[in-house]
């Protein structure tokens, strides 16, 4: 009675293995020279213990047919259950066989994992095809069947090892009821194991460690990735075409200028070592000094009076994956997806981080909890961070809450990193993306009685504490923080305005920053890395979505915000609030405002759909 069970089991562990020892090996071996670093022994169990969990997923995709007709037959055993489990065998054995090879031969000219762009190649197979012999093809072929071979076999022993053909051997109704429940345990397992115990589904960044793609990518098990794919399909091509091309570029040119010449410095010098703090969800209406609450965000408030803040900063998109790219690469957010999920295209996107490695800095990335929900890692490591730091890094005696380690210790941590490299005389760039002021918003503090408002005053309190440290410490004379958001407060909190969410604090303060200042002029999160990139004198026009809005060239001055299918413009005649479904404004109708953010979005997905 429990056979189907027992199997079950088995064949997971079969499929996983059949990984570890047939997969990994084959796709490492075939493209070592894709590794411009000396493997050791600790690279290849690093890439194992990282890459087991994909192969977990699949096998348990794999199981989960072989369960339910190991169930069936179990309650009613009238067919052939091994007929039907050879024929099931064989067709998976094809599919894999097919993924495995292809990934490990495609990898060494896609330099990226097999995804569902390879269906467009097959579209048309003799021109798939050219570029090989045929002896090159019916080797590859061969292989795809001895690779298909071997896992039949494997699973076909599997299969032959349980089931007493046509006999019953259910008698009673609590052993049919013990079946069901088994079933319902065991798919339940497989479940958990396909989605994953965090708060958000598994995907690829589950498997991203290191900083050398080559490790990660072969880490990854390649149906997982073919599968995921599937589900994130190219979004850009020919999408939001309102005008022809030379009206679109009529319209967009003159909108984001890459050129121009600071008219004020506020920096006094050139290369300060930077902390970006990306704070969770801090909408403008927690800071007194931009219209907010009171009595909240104390110490922004406090701080701002000594450094620099852009009082009319509105946020890039709605979620934390699209604001980290809109403030790391300038890069504008997407109404109906997110390219961080696209991971084959973050490389190809430009990066503060990345450009500040070529001028010396050492970058890290920092968060208190985990860094795969949301491909963060993948994108902080495509970015130019060489080193990650997550909750797995820390000690778990740790305080945490639901997303993980809370800012507090977090600060503390950064504290204790900055003066290490401080002593060193390290140049540094580190990004430092808190979490406390998220909802459950239970944090280890007790001024206000609103425990959203006291979630932010919590960070506030942290950030306060931390940045008063650090001002009596060798650090601080070369130090730039820049304070911002990755978006405001839960849109759904501010139904009468979408500007009001929108509205984000962006402070640059520290040693390295030689006079107070308040710029009143409207911009966009996107326009942080060229302004600051303006202040080091680093060239910036590969960042074609980012404006230095202190530069003599920025004479329109507008904010561009993306949410789920629309879009916000707002420049100084007021704002436009335009639904891509409906195909009309639902706040502020404009004619030429809703033009230039049409113009923007079809200039957007072109851009993407090339990267």
């Amino acid at each position: 009675m429990s056979d189907f069970v027992i199997f079950t089991i088995a064949y997971f562990i079969y499929a996983t293995l059949f990984f570890c020892i047939l997969q990994k090996p084959l796709f490492g071996w075939y493209n070592r020279k894709s590794n411009a670093q000396k493997l050791s022994f600790g690279d290849i169990r690093d890439i194992y213990t990282h890459g087991i969990v994909s192969d977990y997923i699949i096998a348990a995709y794999l199981s989960a047919i072989p369960l339910l007709i190991g169930t069936v037959y179990t309650l009613l055993p009238i067919f052939n259950v091994h007929t039907l489990l050879a024929v099931y065998n064989g067709i998976i054995s094809l599919a894999i066989a097919l993924i495995i090879v292809s990934d490990t031969i495609l990898y060494g000219y896609w330099q990226y994992k097999l995804d569902s762009s390879v269906f467009v190649y097959l579209k048309s197979p003799k021109g798939a095809f050219a570029s090989v012999s045929t002896l090159y093809l019916i080797a590859a072929f061969s292989i795809v069947f001895l690779v298909a071979a071997i896992f039949f076999a494997g699973a076909t022993l599997v299969s032959n090892m349980f089931f007493n053909s046509g006999e019953a051997s259910l008698h009673h109704w609590w052993q049919y009821a013990l079946v069901i429940i088994g079933f319902v345990v065991i798919l339940a397992g497989l479940f958990i194991i396909t989605r994953g115990l965090k708060i958000r589904p598994n995907n690829p960044s589950v498997v991203y460690y290191s900083k050398n793609p080559f490790y990660n990518h072969w880490a990854l098990n390649p149906a997982y990735n073919l599968i995921y794919s599937l589900t994130t399909r190219d979004e850009f091509k020919g999408k939001f075409r309102h005008f022809d091309d030379e009206e679109c570029e009529r319209i967009f040119a003159p909108l984001f200028p890459t050129d121009g010449v600071t008219k004020e410095k506020f920096l006094n010098t050139d290369r300060p070592n930077i902390l970006l703090v990306v704070w969770e969800s801090l909408g403008a209406e927690f800071v007194e000094s931009l219209g907010g609450k009171p009595d909240v965000a104390v110490n922004v408030d406090r701080l701002a009076k000594e450094g620099v803040m852009f009082t009319h900063c509105t946020a890039g998109s709605f979620r934390t994956d699209r604001g980290l790219v809109c403030l790391l690469s300038g890069y504008l957010g997407q109404p109906t997806t997110s390219v961080i999920r696209y991971t084959r295209k973050l490389p190809h996107l430009p990066a503060l981080p990345r450009l500040l490695k070529d001028e010396g800095y050492e970058t890290t990335a920092v968060h208190g909890g985990d860094l795969s929900i949301m491909h963060k890692s993948d994108y902080y490591l495509a970015s130019g961070h060489d080193r990650l730091v997550s909750q797995k890094d820390l000690p778990a005696s740790a305080p945490t809450c639901k997303w993980g380690i809370h800012d507090g210790y977090m600060f503390d941590w950064l504290y204790d990193d900055i003066m290490e490299k401080t002593r060193d005389g390290k140049r540094w760039f580190t990004t430092f993306q808190t979490l406390s002021s998220h909802e459950p918003f239970t944090v280890p503090y007790n001024r206000l009685s609103d425990e959203v408002a006291n979630s932010f005053a919590y960070t506030d309190h942290c950030f306060g504490e931390f940045v008063d440290k650090l001002r009596n410490t060798p650090a601080w004379d070369n130090l730039l923080i820049i304070c911002v958001a990755d978006h405001g407060f839960n849109v759904s909190h501010h139904p009468e305005s979408r500007s009001k969410y929108a509205h984000i604090p962006l402070l640059m303060l520290g040693g390295a920053v030689s006079h107070s200042a308040r710029y009143d002029c409207i911009m966009s999160q996107t326009d942080m890395a060229a302004t600051l990139l303006a202040q080091m004198g680093i060239k910036h026009d590969e960042f074609i979505y980012s404006r230095d809005v202190l530069a003599d060239t920025y004479k329109y001055p507008f904010s561009f915000h993306t949410y789920n299918n629309g879009f916000m413009f707002t420049d100084a005649t007021g704002v436009t609030n335009y639904d891509n479904v409906a195909e009309a404004p639902i706040e502020g109708a404009d004619v030429e405002r809703e033009k230039k953010g049409k113009a923007i979005l079809q200039k957007l997905y072109e851009d993407l759909s090339k990267r």
